[in-house]
Formats: C-alpha cells, sequence, structure tokens
C-alpha cells in the first residue's frame, strides 16, 4: 500500500469540516508534495519553488464540489488552459514535421495526439493517476481523470514558465513514451469500428448515457440488437463512448 493510499482518505473525510483542507492537503511537509514534486521533476524537468498551481492540477471537483470555491480549487480552469496550449503546440508540430502533408491528414492526426486516449495513456505511463486528488476509488476512472490533470499540468506549466518551455516539454514527454509516425497512423475510433460492424452484419446499435452527477461522470450502456452488452464510465461522453466500444469489441473479437 502506497502512503497516500492511507493519507488521503483522512483528509477526504475531513473536507466538510475543515476550511483549510486546500492549504493542509500539500502543506510543505507533506509526503503528498514530495511525490508530487518528484513526479514533476522527473518527466518535466521542473523543480518550482511555490507548487500551488501544480498542486490545484491534479485535484479534481469530486472533492470540491460541496465547496462555494470548489471551481477556483480543481483543476478544471486549468484543464481549460492546458487544453489549447496542447493544440498548438501539437498544431506547430504536425505543420512542420509533415510539410507535404494536406489539411485533412494534419487535423486527424492533431486529433489523435490531443485525444483524451493518448492523454491517458501519457498519464499511465508516467504514473500520473497515482497524484490525483479525488473522491473516486475506481482505478479506470481515476485513469481518466488523470488525463484531465495531464492537461491542467501543461496549463499550470505555462503559466509558470512560459509557451516555449512549455512546448518542449510537452514534446519531449510525448516522443517519450509515444511512437509518433506509428500512433496517427493507427486506427483508434473504437465507437466507428463497433458502428462498421454492426452495419456489415445488418444489427442495430445503441448507446444510452446517464450523467452520474454523485461522480461527475458519464455511464455509457451499449446496446446491440436491443440486447445490453456492457457499460463504461468516463469523464465525459465522448471517453465513456470509447469505452464501451472497446469492450465490445473485445467480447465479439472485431478487427
Amino acid at each position: 500500500m502506497v502512503l497516500e493510499d492511507t493519507i488521503l482518505p483522512l483528509y477526504l473525510k475531513s473536507l466538510k469540516d475543515n476550511p483549510l483542507f486546500f492549504s493542509n492537503l500539500f502543506s510543505s511537509k507533506s509526503e503528498l508534495e514530495k511525490q508530487l514534486s518528484g513526479y514533476l521533476k522527473e518527466y518535466f524537468g521542473l523543480s518550482p519553488y511555490h507548487l500551488q498551481l501544480f498542486k490545484q492540477a491534479v485535484i479534481h471537483k469530486s472533492v470540491t464540489k460541496n465547496r462555494s470555491a470548489g471551481v477556483r480549487h480543481s483543476n478544471e480552469r486549468l484543464e481549460f488552459l492546458g487544453d489549447a496550449i496542447l493544440d498548438a503546440v501539437i498544431g506547430d508540430y504536425l505543420y512542420k514535421k509533415f510539410p507535404d502533408k494536406n489539411e485533412g491528414f494534419l487535423t486527424k492526426a492533431r486529433s489523435k495526439l490531443v485525444s483524451r486516449s493518448h492523454l491517458i495513456h501519457l498519464a499511465k505511463s508516467t504514473g500520473l493517476d497515482k497524484h490525483i486528488v479525488c473522491d473516486i476509488s475506481d482505478e479506470n476512472v481515476r485513469l481518466n481523470l488523470a488525463g484531465n490533470a495531464m492537461e491542467a499540468i501543461m496549463g499550470a506549466m505555462y503559466l509558470r514558465k512560459g509557451y516555449n518551455f512549455t512546448r518542449n516539454r510537452i514534446l519531449q514527454l510525448i516522443e517519450r513514451f509515444t511512437n509518433i509516425e506509428d500512433f496517427i497512423s493507427r486506427d483508434e475510433d473504437y465507437k466507428s469500428l463497433v458502428y462498421q460492424w454492426t452495419q456489415k452484419n445488418k444489427k442495430t446499435l445503441e448507446f444510452k448515457a446517464i450523467e452520474l452527477e454523485s461522480k461527475s461522470l458519464f455511464e455509457v450502456s451499449l446496446f446491440i440488437d436491443g440486447e445490453f452488452i456492457a457499460k463504461a464510465t468516463g469523464a465525459n461522453k465522448k471517453t465513456a463512448d470509447q469505452e464501451v466500444s472497446k469492450l465490445a469489441i473485445n467480447i465479439f473479437k472485431i478487427k
């Protein structure tokens, strides 16, 4: 059992009663803070003296939803900023790397490299899910949230270090864990694969989504010919659609 598995529940339990929760969560002597500092140094070459923005980048709204300042303390705003920075970095990178490719290729390649599945891949490869502060224990869901936190860290890095530094660190991270040319040539639209398979086999396909308000997640159930096949959750409906489609592909061995 890692240390945060014992520390974190105690903090979450005291959330409603302790007005200093967020400042105490990462106190100067906190083991969680030391682990986050080590993570930032290893994967982004960062040794920030002030960790406040990076601490916020790993806090999910599930631990702030009942607080009036929840939006300010969670990582959603940083995720929004990081998403924009990542789009710009990848767009610039692809434009220069593939001078002979048309707009359609560049758009498709960018969508893959900034996709939720790729962010989750980076988060899992670096162990970012172990640093997420949330009121959710499901490992798969935590990976989805870690993908969001990856963007939030990029946003925090941009605010602290500027665009050029952030661009270089993002590309170094991607090149370290992703074979870019192989990745962008691979078809990973699981929902489209399931749709094509059902069309080919003259079957009906239906996705039913509900929002799990208590967990700030979406749950999608997949039905083929009216029969329930599988269900999955995700931080948004698109992610949940892809996850449940991946399960269907494994069940029916779709290629």
